[in-house]
């Protein structure tokens, strides 16, 4: 079995709400978890070393510097510190159901990049071929990798990185990429020269031969955006949203709904009755009716079992 160990990254104002899903990862597999402080102030980073003390599968690092990095350039920091076979990072607000290890063992041992967790707004769309967080195919249909839920092989990534001088960091203009690399994606693939957080690394690791391969895992729930919503919704930075734009607003609405059920469930997991859900989109919002069902009995679950004892 892989000796897995990811990184969780928390922005200000998440760890409170969403603890939770750590637990649940604990409760579901055997896998070691880093939790990684981004911006955190004295107290919130105080309960999140609190918390990551309590268990011997659970560590703690703290991001240099008091300002929130990119998500590229924290994980560029992680793997400047990284000494084990393979460099795995999970977005915050995914949960853990059911056991999903034996599935992800497999995948991982077959490939050597494994990413999965689309986003719950993700799920009842098709997929389109792109480079933005959520495409894991490229316009010419290279496989590529995403970031909510990935397993690197630690060497083969460096070595890509080195070879072609860059990082994980997004690349959203065509000046940033460097000319040599410019040139030989020209020859293979469309571009539009915006990538999102490792689509470049990922495309060169494609064009370079490696095995990339995405799977929805059936053990996990990814949310999507709950500490982006819960830092705008601490802070009433939240930007207008277009009205007639139905995904946009359906998408809040999720995420609105998400943080609000989460916060119920972990006062009252046997709560009779779920906020308020105005969805438009019919399939999202069955969807999220499911998930809902599923995380309260994971709450429910968690419930019957101390953190120290996972």
């Amino acid at each position: 079995m892989p000796n897995l160990n990811f990184y969780i990254i928390y922005t200000p104002d998440t760890f409170s709400l969403l603890s939770a899903a750590i637990k649940s990862l604990l409760m579901y597999s055997p896998y070691r978890f880093t939790l990684v402080a981004n911006g955190l102030d004295d107290s919130e980073l105080t309960d999140l070393i609190g918390f990551a003390n309590q268990n011997s599968r659970l560590d703690f690092l703290d991001l240099p510097g008091n300002v929130i990095v990119p998500h590229g350039t924290a994980l560029m920091h992680l793997l400047q510190l990284h000494d084990e076979d393979y460099f795995c990072f999970a977005d915050s607000d995914i949960f853990a159901t059911t056991d999903f290890s034996e599935e992800l063992n497999q995948l991982v041992s077959e490939y050597d990049v494994f990413s999965s967790c689309r986003p719950l707004e993700w799920t009842t769309k098709p997929s389109k071929n792109g480079y933005r967080g959520h495409n894991w195919i490229s316009p010419s249909g290279l496989k590529l990798a995403m970031t909510y839920f990935s397993v690197y092989k630690t060497g083969l990534l460096r070595m890509v990185l080195d070879k072609y001088k860059i990082s994980l960091e997004r690349y959203m203009r065509q000046e940033q990429v460097p000319i040599n690399i410019q040139q030989l994606i020209s020859k293979i693939d469309q571009h539009n020269w915006k990538f999102n957080t490792a689509k470049l690394a990922n495309l060169l690791q494609a064009i370079e031969g490696m095995r990339l391969f995405n799977q929805d895992i059936n053990g996990l729930i990814h949310l999507g955006g709950i500490s982006r919503y819960s830092v705008h919704h601490m802070e009433g930075t939240r930007k207008p949203i277009n009205k007639d734009n139905k995904v946009a607003v359906d998408r809040l609405s999720s995420r609105n709904y998400f943080y609000n059920l989460i916060d119920m469930l972990s006062q009252n997991p046997d709560l009779n009755q779920f906020p308020d859900l105005d969805i438009i989109d019919k399939m999202f919002k069955q969807s999220i009716t499911e998930t809902s069902h599923r995380l309260q009995k994971c709450y429910q679950d968690m419930q019957l079992v101390r953190l120290e004892e996972l």
